[in-house]
């Protein structure tokens, strides 16, 4: 999320299917926020999709709410099995399939046309792309992610 203009509007990276959900009078929960926002205004720039919340009028505002996810009703039931909200995975434990610790997910970013798992552990920040040949099992509730052994793959690039 940024800012736009001096009047609150903010910049988002929308990473939903479905369009609809950033519609004109459609609330959004802010992540760390207990009650949902309604949307007053939508446009779009170059960069992508930009919402005017209620409740935020001043760019002040606005910038307090910088690097904060937005969800929209139907949230994580609506994605396809096998995908997770960013959010959902930073934090998780990594280790490789023999349980060696590879370390924390601390991140989760966009290189390209994939995502990258940015992990920092024992051996310092490894990048893991978030593809089926690395990824081999994510439990979220569990609270893990199995990644293939980075001393492997490292070396074959």
């Amino acid at each position: 999320m940024g800012v736009r203009g001096l009047k609150g509007d903010l910049r988002v990276l929308s990473l939903t299917d479905t369009p609809d959900r950033l519609a004109l009078g459609a609330s959004v929960l802010v992540e760390g926020e207990d009650a949902p926002r309604r949307i007053t205004g939508v446009g779009q720039s170059k960069h992508g999709p930009v919402l005017r919340l209620e409740g935020v009028t001043d760019r002040d505002t606005a910038a307090a709410l910088i690097g904060r996810h937005l969800s929209a009703p139907g949230g994580p039931s609506v994605l396809p099995e096998g995908t997770y909200w960013w959010h959902e995975l930073e934090g998780l434990a990594v280790e490789s399939p023999a349980g060696r610790s590879i370390g924390r997910l601390e991140e989760v970013f966009r290189a390209g046309s994939n995502e990258v798992y940015r992990v920092v552990g024992p051996d310092g920040e490894v990048l893991v792309p978030a593809l089926k040949e690395f990824v081999l099992e994510i439990d979220v509730p569990g609270g893990r992610m199995v990644v293939r052994d980075p001393d492997e793959w490292l070396e074959e690039v």
